[in-house]
């Protein structure tokens, strides 16, 4: 929604008015003022990480410059600790105005009326894609706007220098040739594996590409009642795919699987040829490895259908409903969300638009062109869905997709077991 600053404030003001109306005794004033001079003091918590807190420091220096009566108290916290210093803060009714948030973190806020609504939900929502706004989304009612696609599908890093060693004159176009393509680029030494030819087991790639493989198929993982239901034909065949990559292709192993370094480490250092990873992982091949010699390029679908894939509501930022200042601190997260301050944003972090209106200005492309293979399949994503305890959730997915590939246990006892362990987590956060 790309409105002029002062048609913005306007509309909040009209919109919040109407939507939240009066506040009660027990609840804050949203609309009044923090001091009788006017001057507003929000405060803002975000997860440490380079990129993102540079980022955010520039969105609040180009707000106040436009508010200079707004102060931003901005504080960022190491990302172990930072999850769970929210949640008590909110326990305690003493949540920041302004918090960044993993997308699947939300519902847990949102179900429970601690979240300000975004105005204008219903128009606002048309705004992004549908796999990033999906977990600020509660009853059709947006609270929070997502500032990137969180994406782990549809591209991998390839060593086009390792292709053409090969004979392989072009990346693979579909999934026969992916796998053809990997057992030829594999090489091994006394010791195993030195050079995987198609490299997915990392801790999110493992369950991406799973979901992925299902949806390709035109099947589906959601049963009733926000079950997952991994007893069908399509979920049989996408993890007797993965395993038969570990098993009988040969083409990746585990051997690396949670240890310190990702599997992008790895493909930068030369142990891989193909590596399914997201967009972001470009960025520590730039920085931190300082190479150039590779190119980040299409995964073909698994059937002749679209390669749609499911993926996490990203990070991005919510407003508190206890906050003395809702309505400026609504202010400030729709001024982020604006197209060329989001823009900058998403280039200063290195992360794919969730908002269409980026994702598709030819400006962004050709200020970051990495990313082209990522903004061509946005529109094929679809929300991960309603997990309720997500670190769980990928959990179950990884653990039995080990002792599956090591044939410890069959496919469809892997399956069963995944699904009843996700079911049971589900029904106790219900």
């Amino acid at each position: 929604m790309n409105l002029s600053r002062k048609g913005a404030i306007l509309s909040i003001f009209c919109i919040i008015f109407a939507t939240v109306g009066c506040t009660s005794g027990n609840e804050p004033d949203a609309t009044a003022p923090a001091t009788t001079d006017g001057h507003v003091k929000l405060t803002f918590w975000s997860h440490q990480e380079d990129a993102m807190v540079g980022a955010y420091k520039k969105q609040i220096d180009n707000y106040r410059a436009l508010h200079p009566n707004v102060e931003i108290d901005y504080q960022s916290f190491p990302y172990d600790i930072y999850n769970p210093k929210l949640k008590a803060a909110y326990s305690a009714k003493n949540p920041p105005d302004i918090a960044e948030v993993f997308g699947t973190w939300v519902p847990e806020y949102s179900q429970n009326g601690l979240l300000a609504e975004i105005p204008d939900s219903e128009n606002v929502k048309k705004a992004y894609y549908d796999a990033p706004i999906g977990g600020y989304t509660l009853n059709n009612k947006l609270y929070g706007l997502p500032l990137e696609y969180n994406i782990e599908n549809g591209g991998m890093l390839i060593h086009p220098q390792m292709l053409k060693d090969k004979g392989i004159a072009a990346p693979p176009a579909t999934w026969a040739e992916l796998v053809e393509d990997a057992k030829k680029l594999t090489i091994r030494d006394s010791n195993g594996i030195k050079v995987k030819g198609f490299d997915f087991v990392s801790s999110d790639n493992i369950t991406f590409t799973f979901l992925s493989l299902i949806l390709q198929q035109k099947g589906t993982y959601w049963g009733e009642k926000d079950h997952v239901n991994f007893q069908t034909p399509e979920a049989l065949k996408a993890m007797s795919t993965l395993k038969s990559l570990v098993a009988d292709d040969k083409v990746a192993d585990l051997t690396t699987f949670g240890g310190e370094l990702d599997t992008s480490d790895y493909f930068y250092r030369g142990n891989s040829a193909m590596t399914y990873r997201g967009p972001w992982t470009i960025a520590a091949g730039l920085n931190n490895y300082k190479v150039n010699d590779f190119e980040y390029v299409s995964v073909p679908s698994f059937t002749t259908n679209p390669p749609t894939f499911a993926a996490e509501s990203g990070w991005g930022v919510v407003v508190s409903q206890k906050s003395k200042q809702r309505q400026a601190a609504l202010d400030f997260i729709q001024f982020m969300s604006q197209k060329d301050n989001l823009r900058t944003w998403n280039l200063d972090t290195f992360t794919v638009p969730a908002k269409k209106e980026v994702a598709e200005d030819p400006e962004f492309l050709k200020a970051n062109p990495y990313m082209k293979t990522s903004l061509s399949v946005l529109s094929l994503g679809q929300w991960i869905g309603p997990i309720a305890d997500r670190d769980f959730f990928f959990k179950q997915v990884n653990d039995n997709f080990q002792v599956i590939a090591a044939g410890q246990v069959s496919v469809e006892e892997g399956l069963k077991k995944i699904e009843k362990a996700v079911n049971d987590s589900q029904d106790q956060h219900k």
